[in-house]
């Protein structure tokens, strides 16, 4: 049991270093969204760089942004959640209803949406594909890379919230204290 909580530790370290690296990607959105807004206010474009790239790269960065912090939303338990359901149960019963959740619903959809966000990207790179627009971006297989590797974060987030619940549920009390959610008592 306690090899499944250093192993939901070391990943959910891994998925902060992550999330937190991936958040200068905000930076550099706001930095776009400024740029469309005041080269559209002031009729100002650069020479063969147009709206169409730039409305592109802003949801192309909004896009990567979103896919890095999937993974460490969940494990941080900040993603939406409808509660009102679970609201009134005990953190053991919240924890088996994860559990069946993660193993009913989260496992397979990680494992179907990753194997073809592989796919996806990859015929997007062999193809080279770009943007439909003339003048849009190249490279299309970048942000369908970062559907790819988002989903794969998720998998590991997964992977760490059920190590977790299950040291939560079976493990001995020492460790189902460390390995028990938020404001929950064994």
């Amino acid at each position: 049991m306690g090899q499944l909580l250093v192993f939901s530790d070391s990943v959910d370290r891994c998925l902060e270093r992550i999330a937190r690296v991936a958040g200068w990607l905000f930076v550099a959105l706001v930095v776009v969204i400024c740029f469309d807004v005041l080269t559209r206010k002031v009729g100002f474009q650069l020479p063969g760089f147009g709206s169409t790239p730039i409305q592109e790269m802003e949801w192309h960065l909004h896009g990567a942004l979103f896919l890095s912090w999937l993974g460490y939303a969940y494990v941080r338990n900040v993603h939406v959640r409808i509660d009102v359901f679970t609201a009134g149960l005990s953190a053991r019963r919240q924890a088996w209803l994860e559990v069946i959740g993660i193993i009913l619903f989260a496992i397979p959809y990680c494992m179907v949406a990753t194997w073809f966000a592989f796919w996806y990207a990859e015929l997007s790179f062999m193809q080279n594909e770009s943007s439909d627009a003339p003048n849009g971006l190249p490279y299309r297989w970048i942000i369908k890379a970062c559907l790819f590797l988002g989903l794969l974060l998720l998998c590991f987030a997964v992977a760490s919230v059920l190590s977790r619940r299950l040291v939560f549920l079976f493990g001995p009390p020492a460790l189902a204290a460390k390995a028990a959610p938020p404001g929950a008592s064994h």
